[in-house]
């Protein structure tokens, strides 16, 4: 079992973020790495609602890049329709955790498929993931699993956290940006989340974050699958959340 210790269960609550290095093994997550290869591909089959997202100085005809998969930025919403996907966001090292930190009633949100790719992966900008969408009453009640795919490093765009950012509930935009590096360099507050391959960072829905470009030849994908407990009621348009343990209620997600 991948359970918390009370210890590190405090220290998420305090942080809002906490790192669970080698969650994963090599081996374990070669089929995702074959799958993100086979959907990347020009040819690849279409997933009718996984949205894919070019890096907008590729889109711009401002850069040109070798292939197809090197212009990607993210896919999103790929478990839902994928297999091998869902198999990791249903991953017990995963839910274990999560159960640790939302309880025993589970639904996976959203996932997004972070590409980052060399010399051309863009800044994300600080920000929080529960109010871009989730539409989640209460919006607290969310944690995402970033999975390190490939060595995530400062050079190569790892994750920033801001810790304890989340006690401030949700905020606008405005003082998101003011988070914003000047000169390229993160406000000293700011946390780099380093991670090897198949390490975990589990962070809150409100914790501030931010990552830089991909200023390297190594490439720099992880996966995130955003869950959110199911005593949540949902106040979107629809709600497209499947479950991952324990049960579902009325009215909510």
């Amino acid at each position: 079992m991948a359970r918390l210790s009370a210890e590190q269960a405090e220290r998420f609550r305090r942080d809002g973020y906490l790192i669970v290095d080698g969650l994963f093994d090599t081996e374990s997550l070669e089929p995702l790495r074959r799958r993100i290869r086979r959907l990347a591909a020009p040819d690849a089959p279409a997933l009718a609602n996984a949205k894919r997202q070019v890096e907008p100085r590729v889109e711009a005809g401002e850069l040109r890049v070798a292939g197809y998969a090197a212009s990607l930025r993210k896919m999103a919403h790929v478990a839902f329709e994928d297999p091998v996907f869902m198999a990791h966001a249903r991953d017990r090292r995963i839910a274990d955790i999560i159960e640790s930190l939302l309880g025993p009633d589970i639904v996976l949100a959203q996932d997004q498929l972070f590409m980052k790719p060399p010399r051309v992966g863009s800044r994300q900008a600080f920000h929080q993931d529960s109010p871009l969408g989730f539409h989640l009453d209460p919006p607290d009640l969310m944690v995402t699993c970033w999975c390190a795919l490939d060595e995530a490093t400062i050079a190569n765009g790892c994750l920033w956290m801001i810790p304890g950012s989340h006690h401030d509930g949700v905020t606008d935009r405005e003082r998101w940006q003011r988070y914003e590096p000047a000169g390229g360099v993160e406000p000293p507050e700011a946390r780099p989340i380093e991670l090897a391959p198949g390490s975990c960072s589990f962070h809150h829905g409100l914790i501030l974050h931010a990552s830089r470009p991909n200023l390297t030849d190594r490439p720099r994908c992880g996966y995130a699958t955003h869950y959110a407990s199911a005593r949540c009621r949902f106040r979107g348009e629809r709600g497209d959340h499947v479950t991952i343990r324990g049960r579902r209620f009325p009215g909510c997600v």
